[in-house]
């Protein structure tokens, strides 16, 4: 063989020629994948997931989320209690209307401009507080809707609003000036029908720009249910649907689903955690006591009925009849004396349920006490981190869902509210002020229009400028604190350095910075001006104050 020459490499069909490797080297490392390196085990692969469109997940669980949901909200005290948090975190006792318009180019100053924001402002405080004139039942104010939205909101994931419009008859009749009414109404009268044909998506019509057109409503009347269309707009482009939801919390979906469909597991594990351990509480309470008694089971007797069946020993001298006779009469003997016993039991045993008796027990019985074992020391954390998952996953605080603060401090509390405030900020921000901005519009075209709130140019300046007018702000109530006054002196930095405005401040308060300056502005007035008293807004320079007055009235001598 030539020793140039290089061996030759047999490969057999279908199989892959051998790679060869360089003396001293190590084999090539082979590439894996970067996620789910562990897809095969059990864990992941019992997880059934799918990539699809968010609508058709929407689609597919939306009915049963919702009624989970609902069911939860009625039956489950602690997520009820949460549902309130949350409406008390995001709208307060009423959300306040902020107008903020561009009124530069339509012939106001800024003077001007705020006398006619303080107008609009007041007049909508009176409509929105007064069910005759905001609710077209006559029951509800504005306020209340937007509790009743945030609720939807919570069980369905989505709100409803339609606006409608009485009539001057209808407005004669019932007493009232204005004709702009509101409507609450449940998501599920919204069914969730598909007809790509017509253009309907879950119960709304859609055009080609996937903008909506009309909202097909299912109303009970005379004891049918009907369908009913209702247009988005009306012919000035008012909005006489209210669809507020989140979003971005499912982009592409037409409708929404309840947010807590993440943790109806944790719920129900919850609500089953806690029957179990009371009934084991109660297990435990019933059977505290019991008598340990060496007395033979029920086998037993069985086996020393049949014991005069069996035959004699090897060593027995006497004859069989003799010695089942002797076993019969020692069984019977037996029984006798137990019974005996159970019947003195059943008369003289232990009774807890008397205080002042003494009981006498059998031969080599014993009365044992039992001590609850329930809740185990697994239970509080085991709860706590329940109630911590819904907690985050709703967007509340732990220590308010659960209402324990023990360990808390205030540096916990104060993280606490950091983290869950911007929650609750963009939440109202989503959903309640969406809709009390769109029955704000519709009633302050309705007030321009009809000449109650005077605006320069009239209406058509108005109708041509509706954005720029209706631009504005709704406050809620103001962001928690763990120690006032320690905010206080937080605020007073924060604008001793420039870091804040107090307009800004006043909003962290859930207050209006005009108001609350000119609310201080007449008080001072009255205080200072018209009584003579100390100026409340400005800091006292020691006990004496600024005039060297002492608390009772009296002056210090003045100096030689």
């Amino acid at each position: 063989m030539n020793a140039d020459a290089k061996p030759r490499v047999r490969v057999q069909a279908g199989s892959r020629p051998a790679t060869r490797v360089p003396a001293g080297s190590a084999p090539a490392a082979r590439p894996v994948a970067r996620y789910l390196r562990d897809d095969r085990s059990g864990t992941l692969s019992m997880r059934r997931a799918v990539t699809r469109d968010g609508f058709i997940d929407v689609r597919q669980a939306a009915g049963r989320a919702s009624a989970l949901a609902l069911d939860f909200l009625h039956n489950c005290g602690w997520i009820a209690g949460i549902a309130d948090q949350v409406i008390v975190d995001t709208v307060g006792t009423e959300l306040k209307l902020n107008l903020r318009p561009d009124l530069t180019r339509l012939g106001y100053d800024e003077k001007e401009r705020s006398t006619w924001c303080r107008l609009v402002e007041g007049e909508w405080r009176r409509y929105s507080w007064n069910p005759a004139e905001c609710d077209l039942a006559g029951k509800s104010t504005i306020p209340e809707m937007l509790d009743g939205a945030m609720r939807h909101y919570l069980a369905y994931g989505e709100g409803f609003g339609v606006l409608s419009y009485l009539s001057a008859a209808d407005r004669a009749r019932y007493r009232i000036a204005t004709g702009t009414k509101a409507t609450l109404v449940a998501p599920h009268r919204l069914p969730a029908r598909t007809s790509e044909m017509e253009g309907l998506q879950d119960g709304i019509f859609h055009d080609a720009n996937g903008r909506p057109t009309h909202f097909r409503f299912r109303r009970r009347e005379d004891g049918f249910e009907r369908d009913m269309d209702i247009a988005a707009r009306d012919e000035a482009g008012i909005a006489q649907v209210l669809h507020v939801m989140d979003r971005g919390a499912n982009p592409g979906a037409y409708r929404g689903i309840s947010p807590m469909a993440p943790i109806f597991k944790v719920i129900a594990q919850y609500d089953q955690l806690a029957d179990a351990t009371l009934a084991t509480a109660l297990l435990q309470t019933i059977f505290a006591a019991t008598i340990k008694s060496p007395e033979p089971s029920e086998n037993a007797f069985k086996a020393l009925q049949t014991l005069g069946d069996t035959d004699p020993p090897a060593a027995w001298d006497g004859t069989d009849a003799e010695w089942r006779a002797q076993v019969s009469g020692v069984v019977s003997d037996l029984i006798d004396v137990w019974g005996q016993r159970i019947e003195a039991l059943k008369s003289g045993g232990i009774d807890l349920s008397e205080t002042a008796r003494i009981g006498h027990l059998g031969p080599g019985e014993e009365l044992v006490f039992h001590t609850a074992q329930t809740p185990g020391s697994a239970y509080q954390p085991f709860s706590a981190n329940l109630k911590r998952e819904a907690a985050r996953c709703i967007g509340v605080t732990a220590t308010s869902a659960s209402m324990d603060f023990n360990g808390a401090t205030y540096s916990s509390v104060r993280m606490e509210a950091a983290t869950i405030w911007p929650l609750a900020v963009r939440r109202r921000e989503r959903i309640p002020a969406p809709l009390a901005q769109g029955i704000m519009e519709a009633w302050l075209d309705e007030m321009i229009a009809t000449g109650r709130i005077p605006f320069k140019g009239g209406y058509r300046a108005f109708a041509a400028n509706r954005d720029k007018v209706c631009w504005s702000e709704w406050q809620g109530p103001a962001a928690p604190t763990a120690d006032d006054f320690k905010s206080a002196n937080a605020a007073a930095v924060r604008l001793e350095k420039g870091l804040s405005s107090l307009s800004d401040e006043c909003a962290l308060g859930g207050k209006d910075w005009e108001e609350t300056a000119r609310q201080r502005a007449r008080e001072r007035t009255v205080i200072v001006e018209e009584l003579g008293l100390p100026d409340p807004f400005q800091r006292m320079s020691g006990g004496a104050g600024p005039d060297g007055a002492a608390a009772d009235g009296r002056r210090e001598p003045e100096a030689a």
